[in-house]
């Protein structure tokens, strides 16, 4: 599976005892409900926990997204400030991308940047910009702690392949980094003596993708590299990651369109770092 990293086992493991107690907190404990005005009768039989399970859910959302965006904000704000970046601007309110990056200007080149969460689930929303020369995905894996980044990052990359080769929708790059990596809850072990108290100087991992989409004529397409791309390498660049360490931090995504029998096909994700083959998965197939 992509990525090392894992959470701490000694905080995952209370995950589900939690969930235990506020489930049946009517039965385990009404004292408890009683003190604070609800009805032990009302907590589960009328809705009462799940709907204030919902609507801290919805604030949870919509706080993470503003975190996240906040983030890279910052992120930006300082490359700019160090003359790495020419200049930036959030555009998320405005169209499906958050941040318009311009790497250089005379000539100008571009980078778009859509902000994701850890699931996968909206990585069919973003939709890359026609003056894009480069477009990235950022994404959080700052959800639930009951599933290990692997399990993310796999997701993630599920969706953005089939999107690549079923909707041709190009996705140059795919950076993993939020505010939980390198801290006791998810330690980074690519900061051997500080795996847990780097915090925000951890560099983002970055997933190189193909730079086209698969065909019968081009079944697998050649993977991007730091060479190809302007932003993954000055994104390292600000996190003080050397050229001779960048190659821990970079993860190259490959994808094969295969022809299981006449109009029938199928794609094939290798995963590879440091030149070995982490994970190799093929689709469902489908039929043109």
């Amino acid at each position: 599976m992509p990525l090392p990293c894992r959470h701490n086992e000694r905080i995952t493991k209370q995950v589900l005892p939690t969930i235990h107690l506020l489930r049946n907190l009517d039965t385990l404990h009404p004292e408890i409900l009683r003190e604070h005005d609800i009805q032990p009768e009302n907590y589960n039989g009328n809705l009462v926990f799940r709907s204030a399970v919902e609507s801290i859910r919805g604030s949870f959302i919509a706080s993470s997204t503003n975190s996240r965006q906040g983030l890279i904000q910052g992120v930006l704000s300082e490359m700019h400030l160090g003359g790495i970046i020419a200049d930036f601007q959030q555009t998320s309110s405005g169209s499906r991308c958050d941040f318009r990056v311009v790497v250089q200007r005379d000539p100008d080149y571009f980078a778009s940047i859509e902000v994701k969460g850890g699931e996968g689930n909206s990585i069919n929303i973003s939709e890359r910009p026609i003056w894009a020369r480069e477009f990235a995905v950022w994404c959080h894996l700052d959800g639930a702690i009951v599933n290990q980044p692997a399990h993310g990052t796999a997701a993630i990359l599920n969706r953005l392949t089939n999107e690549l080769v079923r909707r041709n929708k190009q996705v140059d790059v795919l950076f993993i980094k939020d505010v939980t990596c390198g801290t006791p809850l998810r330690p980074c072990p690519k900061y051997p003596g500080a795996e847990d108290t780097v915090s925000f100087g951890t560099a983002p991992d970055i997933f190189l993708l193909p730079q086209r989409k698969p065909s019968l004529d081009e079944p697998e397409p050649p993977v991007h590299t730091l060479e190809s791309l302007k932003l993954p390498r000055i994104i390292l660049q600000q996190f003080g990651v050397t050229k001779k360490e960048e190659h821990r931090h970079v993860w190259q995504v490959s994808v094969k369109l295969e022809e299981v029998t006449s109009g029938y096909f199928r794609r094939i994700v290798t995963v590879k770092h440091q030149g070995s083959i982490i994970e190799q998965r093929p689709s469902r197939g489908w039929r043109e």
